[in-house]
């Protein structure tokens, strides 16, 4: 894991970020800029943002939730009441220095605050402007709240996953959101490349419905130009789209993923004959079920690591269904050291959490602030000695 090294530049060193952002999405993006060395300065209301208080996993780590802990890393926080005309007036001055601007609220929340796109241009004409929505800055969804689970439900995600009789399946994180806040950092990125060649700022609007819908890409494109049949099938094979003998199947002491591989070939390294004349992906996908169900008995018969090792030595793509306490002790995760000590604004303990997936030869990402208190750095906001000099 990375030491805490607030003197290792980053790749977006020197980058300016007033983040406005709450809850999930806009955190997680702003988080990832941070991570890569960005200047993130978080403006939270006062007693700090509501992922402070609540949040699913609402577990408190040194009097923070974990959910707040999971996505404002390496940032610092002011608290601000936009109420007051001496705040407003250094929030102003803070976007004259500002190179990015993120926000999450609802569609023209911003602009009841005077702090809108049109605004804050006029102050600082090459700002980047990122917006994070449910479903976009207008439309007939416009005013509906846009949360992770609902855009699952409708984007078609949730109706794709699982198997057929049972209810449409929720999955086991945030899906949406965070798929969006990768979304909103790679607009940003775009949006720089654009002003570094034009001087020009722009706005930038993300949307989780859009991107749920991008992240099935593949399926949709299927659905879209030609009649196949994309239901979940009966069994876990796990994706409408896939052929047999893909999926999750049940062992000795576990549970054991196979991935695409021919039937034919994996008839032989298991030696069961029945599997030979599936020798098509026709064959395959038509009898994914029954492939499924009968080779679900043979798995059975022996433990995961069993069949990992056995799979393995001839190249089948498989592994095992691992839970969190397996991943934790991965070779793979140990060797990335992707399970990161972050400390708490006193230094005097740390939390663990999962690092920054970006590698870099030179810039790497890593731990420069730790994770503020609500309005840590209030006296440096009101002494107008945030980013003093541009």
């Amino acid at each position: 894991m990375p030491q805490f090294d607030p003197a290792i530049p980053g790749p977006l060193n020197g980058l300016k970020v007033l983040d406005f952002t709450a809850l999930l999405q806009g955190p997680l993006a702003t988080q990832i800029l941070a991570d890569l060395g960005a200047d993130v300065v978080k403006l939270e209301k006062k007693d700090g943002e509501w992922m402070r208080h609540w949040g699913v996993f609402a577990s408190r780590t040194h009097g923070e939730t974990d959910a707040f802990l999971a996505f404002n890393r390496n940032k610092r926080s002011v608290e601000i009441d936009l109420r007051e005309d001496a705040d407003r007036e250094r929030v102003l001055d803070l976007v004259k220095k500002a190179d990015v601007v993120v926000e999450n609220f609802r569609p023209g929340v911003m602009n009841k605050l005077g702090l809108g796109y049109e605004e804050l241009r006029k102050v600082n004409p090459s700002l980047i402007y990122a917006a994070a929505s449910g479903f976009g800055q207008d439309g007939p969804y416009v005013k509906r709240p846009g949360q992770d689970y609902i855009v699952q439900a409708l984007s078609g995600a949730m109706w794709l996953t699982g198997r057929r009789d049972d209810p449409p399946f929720l999955f086991g994180v945030a899906m949406a959101d965070q798929f969006a806040g990768l979304h909103l950092v790679v607009g940003i990125l775009a949006a720089l490349q654009h002003r570094n060649q034009t001087g020009e700022g722009q706005r930038v609007d993300i949307d989780l419905l859009s991107c749920v819908m991008a992240i099935q890409q593949q399926e949709l494109t299927v659905h879209l130009n030609h009649d196949l049949d994309m239901r979940r099938p009966v069994e876990n094979v796990g994706h409408p789209g896939v052929t047999g003998p893909c999926g999750v199947y049940a062992t000795k002491n576990g549970f054991l993923m196979l991935a695409m591989t021919p039937c034919p070939p994996l008839g032989e390294i298991l030696e069961v004959d029945w599997l030979k004349p599936y020798d098509t992906n026709e064959k395959m996908y038509e009898g994914r079920d029954e492939i499924h169900r009968l080779l679900a008995r043979h798995f059975a018969n022996e433990t995961t690591e069993h069949w990992i090792e056995l799979l393995y030595a001839h190249d089948i793509w498989c592994a095992p269904v691992q839970d969190y306490e397996d991943l934790e002790k991965d070779p793979q995760v140990l060797h990335k050291k992707m399970i990161w000590d972050v400390p708490f604004a006193d230094g005097s303990e740390h939390y663990r959490t999962v690092g920054s997936p970006f590698t870099f030869s030179a810039t790497p990402a890593g731990i420069r602030k730790p994770t503020p208190r609500a309005g840590q750095h209030n006296e440096e906001f009101q002494n107008e000695t945030i980013w003093k000099e541009r």
